[in-house]
């Protein structure tokens, strides 16, 4: 049978465990007591705001649910392997220097989610952790493919390939011509349009081993 939330209590969240607490005031020392062992330093955590350093003697009244962190060292895990850390905020940067060697700047950093999306952590973002989160490190996209365009190996540039860049490829010194018409057949590309055609100003996502069969017509 489920229970309805006592509208009395409201629930504070402090290094990501939650303590029932009734409406009214209470101290910083109060508040530093609920954790077992109790923390030392304490912040309000405020979202899209400069979090509050909470003293001991200071006095807060609680009338609806809020989190807050302390120092206390918890252990989060980057890559699968465990790092102690002090509890709150750190920097990207700071989440990069823990491992050794640290990761590299072209290697984005998330944190992993569970049943949804993995959040990315952005250059210089500050970043609230609690323990037992777990972060994750993904390998730089590449910046070159190698297609084939009629036949013959290319290397190019970016995953992005234009209806342009493939005919310059086929035919570097076009054939002669009055109105010559290029036709651009592909395959092997990037879902969802893994085959197809391109026109003139049209663009395909490509991938290593995608394919074009590029033909030259003259329409005089």
């Amino acid at each position: 049978m489920n229970t309805k939330p006592d509208p009395q209590f409201a629930d504070i969240i402090i290094d990501g465990a939650s303590y029932p607490v009734p409406h009214g005031d209470i101290s910083g020392q109060e508040l530093r007591e609920l954790p077992t062992p109790p923390v030392a330093d304490l912040w309000l955590e405020l979202p899209d705001a400069q979090d509050i350093p909470v003293p001991p003697h200071s006095t807060i009244t609680i009338s609806g649910d809020l989190r807050f962190f302390s120092n206390q060292p918890v252990t989060i895990f980057i890559n699968a392997a465990p790092y102690r850390v002090p509890a709150g905020a750190i920097t990207e940067q700071q989440l990069r220097e823990l491992t050794s060697p640290a990761i590299p700047d072209d290697h984005r950093l998330y944190r992993d989610i569970f049943d949804d999306l993995d959040d990315p952590i952005t250059e210089d973002e500050i970043v609230i952790i609690t323990d037992g989160e777990r972060f994750f490190t993904k390998n730089p996209l590449p910046t070159s493919f190698q297609i084939i365009v009629n036949g013959t190996k290319h290397t190019v540039t970016g995953s992005t390939v234009f209806f342009e860049t493939v005919t310059a490829i086929a035919y570097p010194e076009p054939p002669a011509g009055a109105q010559l018409l290029f036709t651009v057949g592909y395959s092997r590309a990037v879902a969802p349009r893994p085959t197809g055609t391109l026109r003139a100003g049209e663009s395909v996502t490509i991938k290593n081993g995608t394919i074009f069969n590029v033909t030259a017509t003259d329409k005089s």
